[in-house]
């Protein structure tokens, strides 16, 4: 029965693997198709690109015909008459050496030259050009591998047969380069001693030029034997037959050009401007390691989120008030309804109301605390008891201002007092059942005053008179002052700024808390942008609402 109830427990455990790792490819999957939409318009933008240059080369590039022959060669046994021939003679009894060798005969420069030398010159053209004027800069060696540039030798499979191509603007040059190309292989292989002889003696003149002059007797001599060959050449052109090489097909005058193709081209288009203009919204999304939704938090900082904040975007018939009293002027906004969803995850991530002290802050500066801990003030006293908001900021206050109270006789007046009387120091919010204490007088040392004893005690006071604490401490990476006060309160809020805070930083913040064995109950994702959520189901299930309302 043990090994029956292992081997299950084995089978369970995978099985629960499996579900995790198709839940991570789920995650992962619907967070590029997120980012793709999300940038959908810079795709398109690369796609229109690509596809009005495809559309542009499409209309002015010059038509490129191509003209094709085709030829059959067959293999032969040489006659050895010599006991030397066995040594110095190629070995053609295989058939398919013979026939390879043809092929690069065919590709050969000997044949270019013969081609050449036949249409009298060649001037090289360009797809988008044409054919230019010939200006004579181009020497005959370049030329002629121009030439060959433009022919393909394709041997067909299977067979002895050779397809000879050309490519050119000028559709009847294709097919006369093709069948120049063909009896110039067809003389090259029925007189290839003479014109390897030719050589030889073309040879021996440019190596005779360094020591004497041109009208040496010995470049004179060798000028005439080359005369000689030519004429034999010339002589035996026409009647040059090659018993082995049979022309099955002569090149004709195409109509229709190879190319370009518009429908071909548009659609090659398509794919790379889709592929490229992906490639770079991926590209940009890596490069950007700042948070922007929800999932960065959940992947990287293994934190809930507990909520995302989007942009809020007052109507213009109401009276302007700041971002932090939201809350409290548009209570059908979406984003109150946010915080009310914020408050709700607080409340029962603990039932029994005993993480009351809560404290906001953020990894640096301008990411939303203070907005985030007025408003989650003001959630919480709309639905429950009392609460008090203290802006325990002593380096750079600003709660204050959004009340439009005085920074002084706060926070540290208190805690420099003799008495813990709370009281006195009380400000008036103009919000229901929210009380306020102010910083006060900026202090010399304010990680020593948030880290006394009186802050413990005066903690301990307000929970006897308040259902709710708050406080609104400065960053945590820019002093100490948020990492001490989170040792002494219930638990820790992390507010960061979509689009702004790194992922390292946050990261770095969240260490820091952790580090004093303090708790951080999960993240406020603070100014979310709304293309980064609208493509989530019923993101847009409220604003819906508004806008009937």
């Amino acid at each position: 029965m043990r090994r029956v109830y292992f081997k299950m427990t084995g089978q369970e455990s995978k099985e629960n693997l499996l579900l995790q790792e198709d839940r991570v490819l789920e995650i992962d999957l619907q967070e590029i198709y997120s980012k793709l939409i999300k940038h959908h318009r810079l795709i398109l933008n690369f796609i229109y690109v690509c596809l009005g240059i495809a559309l542009l080369y499409s209309f002015i590039a010059r038509p490129v015909y191509k003209s094709t022959a085709r030829i059959m060669v067959e293999g032969k046994v040489p006659k050895i008459t010599k006991v030397e021939d066995v040594v110095l003679q190629p070995d053609y009894s295989d058939n398919s050496n013979y026939y390879n060798s043809q092929i690069e005969v065919l590709k050969s420069h000997a044949v270019a030259n013969l081609v050449y030398d036949e249409l009298g010159g060649y001037q090289p053209w360009g797809s988008l050009r044409g054919r230019g004027r010939d200006s004579g800069k181009l020497s005959k060696e370049e030329r002629v591998n121009r030439l060959l540039k433009t022919i393909r030798i394709n041997s067909v499979r299977m067979t002895q047969i050779i397809e000879v191509s050309a490519e050119d603007v000028d559709r009847e040059l294709a097919a006369k380069i093709v069948n120049s190309w063909v009896n110039a292989y067809k003389v090259f292989s029925s007189l290839d001693q003479l014109i390897q002889r030719r050589g030889e003696l073309e040879a021996d003149i440019d190596q005779n030029l360094k020591y004497v002059k041109e009208k040496h007797p010995i470049i004179q001599g060798l000028r005439s034997e080359i005369t000689v060959i030519n004429a034999k050449i010339d002589g035996e052109k026409q009647s040059a037959v090659n018993a082995n090489v049979k022309v099955l097909d002569l090149a004709q005058v195409t109509k229709v050009p190879i190319r370009p193709k518009p429908l071909l081209n548009l659609i090659f288009a398509l794919f790379i401007g889709s592929f490229a203009g992906i490639g770079y919204v991926l590209l940009l999304e890596n490069i950007d390691q700042s948070i922007k939704i929800q999932a960065d938090i959940e992947s990287f900082l293994h934190m809930p989120c507990l909520t995302a904040l989007p942009f809020y975007t007052p109507e213009k018939d109401k009276e302007a008030f700041p971002c932090a009293l939201i809350s409290a002027k548009d209570t059908n906004s979406m984003f109150a309804e946010r915080f009310r969803g914020l408050r709700t995850s607080i409340i029962y991530s603990n039932p029994d109301l005993r993480k009351k002290v809560i404290l906001l802050t953020s990894a640096g500066p301008a990411e939303g605390k203070s907005t985030a801990a007025v408003n989650l003030a003001t959630a919480f006293a709309q639905f429950e008891g009392k609460v008090i908001l203290i802006d325990a900021d002593l380096r750079k206050p600003t709660l204050h201002s959004i009340f439009n109270l005085s920074c002084e006789k706060g926070l540290t007046e208190l805690l420099a007092s003799d008495k813990l009387d709370f009281k006195v120091f009380l400000k008036n919010t103009g919000i229901n059942n929210l009380d306020f204490i102010s910083c006060g007088i900026i202090p010399l040392n304010p990680a020593e005053l948030l880290g006394s004893k009186k802050i413990e005690a005066l903690i301990t006071e307000l929970a006897k008179n308040y259902d709710r604490i708050i406080f609104d401490a400065p960053p945590v990476l820019a002093a100490t002052d948020a990492v001490i006060l989170s040792t002494k309160v219930d638990t820790t809020i992390l507010v960061f700024k979509a689009g702004f805070t790194h992922k390292q930083v946050a990261n770095r913040a969240a260490k820091l808390i952790h580090s004093v064995h303090s708790k951080v109950l999960g993240v406020v994702l603070n100014m979310v942008k709304t293309e980064d959520y609208k493509y989530y189901p019923y993101y847009n299930y409220y604003q819906k609402n508004d806008q009937k309302t």
